[in-house]
Order: C-alpha cells, then sequence, then structure tokens
C-alpha cells in the first residue's frame, strides 16, 4: 500500500470529503474510515472486507463497526491527493475507541441496532453479553461454562413453543456458530426440529407436520422480540410498575438465568434476531437487568398457587415434580402431614393434575416450590373443569 494512491470503489458517506468508502487494494476490497483530517491529509482505519459483509452493510444488516471488525484491520496515513504516506496493523480493540463507530450503528441514521459481526447478521437469534471485565484476548474457563451454559437454558425457554419449551435436547435443538470473545456472542441457527412422531406427543397428540413446526418456532421468536422491545421500553420509561411486572412475569423468569451478579465477567445482556422482516436489537445495561431482578423477587418470591402434571413423585424427600405448560419444572416441597394426606388421595400419581400453593424460588433448569398446605389432585380428565 505505501504510496499507493487510493481510489474510491464506492462511496457509503460523504461530507466535503468521503468519510466512508470501499477501494481496491490490490485485488482485496477494503473499507476505509475517516477517523481523523490533518492539515494536509487524512487518518482513516480500514479493513479487508468480503462481499457477503459490504452487502450486509449497505442492507443495514450489519454495523460499520461490525464491518470493519471483519477482516485485516489497519491505520493508514496519506496526503490530501490520497497517496499513502505510511501505514500499520493493529488490534481493533487497541485503537482509540471514541474514534471508531458506536457498536450497533447502522449505515442508516434511521436504524439502530444492527448486528456487530457477520455471523451474528445471518443468525436465527444471537445472545451477546458484554460489559465488564470481558475482552477479545481470554476468558476464565468458568466464565466461559457459566455464560454459555445459562445462555443455553435461557434461548430454549424464549425460542421454543410453550409445548416443547421444557422438553429435552433430544426431542428438538438447535445449531451455533463459533463463539466470539470481546463481548461473548452466541449465534443460534433455525432449530434441528424432532420426528414428527416425537414431537406430536408434546402437542396432545395432534399431527403436526415440519413445516407447522418450524412456524411455530418462528412466531414464538418474533413474539419473544416483540415482548423483550415492549419491556425494554417499560424500563427506559421509568414504567416497570406491579402491573407490567405481572404482564412480562413469564418472560422475567425465562431471562432471569442469564442475570449478571457481582461474581460475573459481563454487565449487558443483549438480544438480537429478525422479526416482521427487520432486525431487532435489545440491549439490557446492569441498571436494567438489576430493576428486572428486583421486580422477579417481588413476583415469585411470594404465596402464589402454580399448576401442572405429576411427572415424578418422591415420597421419601416428601417433594413432587410437575410440570408446568410453558415454563420450568417445578419441584414442590411439603411437610410430612400435608405430604401423606395428598398420598391418601385417589388421583395421587404421575400423569394427572396437581395445583399446589407455596414460594417460588426460580432455578436455571428446575423451580422450587416450598408448600404451606397439601395440594389440590385431579385426574387429566378433570383438568378442563
Amino acid at each position: 500500500m505505501a504510496n499507493m494512491q487510493i481510489r474510491a470503489t464506492e462511496v457509503l458517506e460523504k461530507h466535503d470529503d468521503p468519510i466512508l468508502f470501499t477501494s481496491k487494494v490490490g485485488f482485496e476490497d477494503y473499507l476505509f474510515l475517516n477517523v481523523m483530517d490533518l492539515e494536509d491529509g487524512f487518518i482513516f482505519v480500514a479493513s479487508s472486507i468480503t462481499e457477503e459483509a459490504i452487502s450486509l452493510l449497505k442492507g443495514n444488516k450489519l454495523s460499520i463497526l461490525g464491518a470493519l471488525r471483519s477482516g485485516d484491520f489497519i491505520v493508514v496515513e496519506c496526503a490530501s491527493d490520497y497517496v499513502v504516506r505510511r501505514y500499520w496493523p493493529i488490534d481493533i480493540d487497541r485503537f482509540d475507541q471514541s474514534l471508531l463507530p458506536d457498536p450497533g450503528a447502522a449505515l442508516s441514521l434511521e436504524i439502530d441496532g444492527v448486528a456487530d459481526t457477520v455471523d451474528q447478521a445471518k443468525s436465527y437469534f444471537s445472545i451477546r453479553l458484554s460489559g465488564g471485565t470481558l475482552n477479545h484476548e481470554s476468558m476464565a474457563f468458568h466464565q466461559f461454562k457459566k455464560m454459555v451454559d445459562n445462555a443455553y437454558v435461557v434461548a430454549r425457554k424464549l425460542l421454543a413453543p410453550a409445548e416443547v419449551k421444557s422438553s429435552k435436547s433430544q426431542v428438538y435443538d438447535f445449531q451455533i456458530t463459533e463463539p466470539e470473545f470481546g463481548s461473548l456472542i452466541i449465534n443460534i441457527e433455525r432449530p434441528k426440529l424432532p420426528r414428527q412422531e416425537i414431537v406430536s406427543n408434546y402437542f396432545k397428540g395432534d399431527a403436526i407436520s415440519q413445516d407447522e413446526l418450524s412456524k411455530a418456532f418462528w412466531e414464538t421468536k418474533g413474539k419473544t422480540l416483540n415482548n423483550l422491545r415492549e419491556l425494554k421500553n417499560a424500563l427506559d420509561l421509568g414504567q416497570l410498575d406491579d402491573s407490567t411486572v405481572s404482564n412480562y412475569a413469564f418472560l422475567i423468569r425465562d431471562i432471569s438465568s442469564i442475570f449478571p451478579d457481582r461474581r460475573d465477567a459481563f454487565s449487558d445482556i443483549e438480544f438480537s434476531g429478525e422479526v416482521d422482516g427487520s432486525w431487532r436489537t435489545l440491549k439490557f445495561d446492569g441498571n436494567d437487568t438489576e430493576e428486572l431482578k428486583e421486580a422477579h423477587r417481588k413476583f415469585f418470591e411470594k404465596p402464589q398457587f402454580v399448576t401442572g402434571v405429576i411427572s415424578i413423585i418422591n415420597e421419601g424427600t416428601l417433594n413432587v415434580v410437575i410440570k408446568v405448560l410453558g415454563t420450568n419444572e417445578v419441584r414442590c416441597n411439603f411437610s410430612a402431614e400435608d405430604f401423606a394426606e395428598m398420598k391418601a388421595m385417589e388421583h395421587f400419581q404421575t400423569g394427572n393434575i396437581m395445583r399446589a400453593h407455596g414460594t417460588i424460588f426460580s432455578r436455571s433448569r428446575r423451580d422450587i416450590m416450598n408448600c404451606d398446605s397439601a395440594a389440590a389432585i385431579f385426574a387429566k380428565t378433570e383438568a378442563s373443569n
């Protein structure tokens, strides 16, 4: 590149001079961004870029920062006639971030919050954990495992129809692309759907085609992103009152597994995906998650009724596990007297319906309820009554 004259192939943004443009360097395409005007020239940052990344950038699906991150990053100093004086490679994270576009900033000023990596822009759904002490170079192994485990739990809750939400991975699963550091970005591809005969058991025996099941997953994802947007708007407007928390209580519970605590390396959570024909990104910062954690505690950690199908009866430890449609399994703990009372009931067996009352404590895989009385038991055929 030394002494070559930079010639714009396509200008994407300009003021008096081109600010953002593509140019050929040898046989490769590079994206150039003007970050500083000198008395007799310019300072650019540039990155090699693929046609795919250029297309995503121009289609407002990939951020400017994401495009600059997609290839080899360099700094270029040139004269006013665009002849290169010198250039040098640098890790983009070691460059002055105040001179770079904000994360999520699209080419169009009218669009907010687009993807920051090519894989993210092409993903079915994306979970990004950022802030705190996360960086591109390394990460504590236990932190990585915890974040990935929690992201897996949350993804299954947010993206699956209620009928299969609590099922095992053998019923349905997701593929992911390679996780990216700096912020931990987990890009989830379309769900790997089960065979029809497996999933039909979860839809009350109704026959359901693969196309119908795929549509159900897609609609669930869209509803999730719309609800997350409404929840975020309530937080931003200071309107997370009791009524709003009640409306979105199960959504708050579904994402609670990934809320950071003081021991975690990250502070912010971001959910992204396509809905209604456009990319949507919802970012919950540390203040948001603290407010949601408090709302979750106040709503769920108080006595309430829960109804579900009995899946396990543990007589030795005096508890019953029930499956509640659309939520976690709940392990209901009873006193010896209450458990004995239930044991004497006619329909106290797996497959029937139990309605319990007590205080719930959320866990990532199975919630716990400390019951304050014996539960009501119904035959499965009586559930509708």
